[in-house]
């Protein structure tokens, strides 16, 4: 299978965005190393011979599906966030590491022509961890993912794009002896949320968990700019097919608005 040129040009355009944001991440002296996770991702964007699997069965690690146009990963970016003023517990943790990682796969469309979900497979982790005086590790997770079509089914509603405290990051640490002192963590609920890329994403790292550096870099027109593209990618579809569901513009629509929030009628 090959991609034709429109498609390239596209994945072109997403590793440029990427080159882009990593020269204002550097001139806002983000750790290198972090700015470095995201080489991999530009060079399977540039790279037309790879094509992303629709999805990998765990037990044979066999795709399953026609492979997809477009896709790429950024595994552990990581940032030293000051939790000093923060309202947390313990108050003896007062400096972490967080981490964020982000698996997205999707099919090129022409987007001035209609308006679809923008990815096949989303899975985007947040990890914290901080350590107390005592020595103790702490973690808090996040994760946002698109809920698996065809995946197990439950009682539960499952917007198709999700935030969720917790998920399989804390069972793994759980297993390393981490401390989570007195908190109840469950699965549910579920949060209604649009969708992120790894920019978009990132900029939701970095206003929840790093304001002096957000507010810095949004003086760069460059990451000005390459947000306002992947908001354009991402948010806008999400918010035009609720505000079609009510009526407010009749453009073509292909994204089931149920499939964004269940409990909508």
């Amino acid at each position: 299978m090959t991609i034709d040129n429109s498609n390239y040009q596209y994945r072109l355009k997403l590793a440029k965005e990427l080159e882009l944001l990593k020269m204002a991440l550097d001139k806002c002296r983000v750790n290198r190393n972090s700015i470095g996770t995201i080489d991999r991702a530009i060079k399977k964007l540039k790279d037309k011979k790879f094509l992303p699997p629709t999805k990998i069965e765990e037990k044979t690690n066999k795709v399953v599906g026609t492979p997809l146009s477009w896709g790429y990963n950024v595994s552990n970016f990581a940032i030293e966030i000051d939790l000093s003023n923060n309202i947390q517990y313990p108050k003896t943790v007062k400096t972490a590491i967080l981490e964020f990682s982000i698996d997205l796969r999707g099919e090129y469309y022409d987007a001035s022509k209609e308006l679809k979900d923008p990815f096949k497979h989303l899975e985007f982790n947040i990890v914290v961890e901080g350590k107390s005086r005592s020595k103790k590790d702490h973690i808090l997770s996040y994760h946002l993912d698109r809920h698996i079509e065809g995946g197990n089914q439950s009682n539960e509603v499952h917007p198709i794009y999700h935030f969720q405290m917790g998920g399989r990051k804390l069972g793994v640490y759980n297993t390393d002896g981490k401390n989570f002192g007195n908190h109840l963590i469950i699965d549910n609920p579920r949060f209604m949320h649009y969708p992120m890329d790894f920019i978009s994403g990132l900029d939701f790292v970095f206003s929840n968990f790093a304001p002096d550096l957000w507010h810095n870099l949004k003086r760069d027109p460059r990451y000005l700019k390459v947000l306002g593209n992947a908001q354009e990618r991402t948010l806008k579809p999400f918010i035009a097919s609720l505000a079609s569901h009510f009526g407010f513009h009749d453009l073509k629509n292909d994204w089931n608005t149920t499939d964004i929030c269940p409990q909508i009628i």
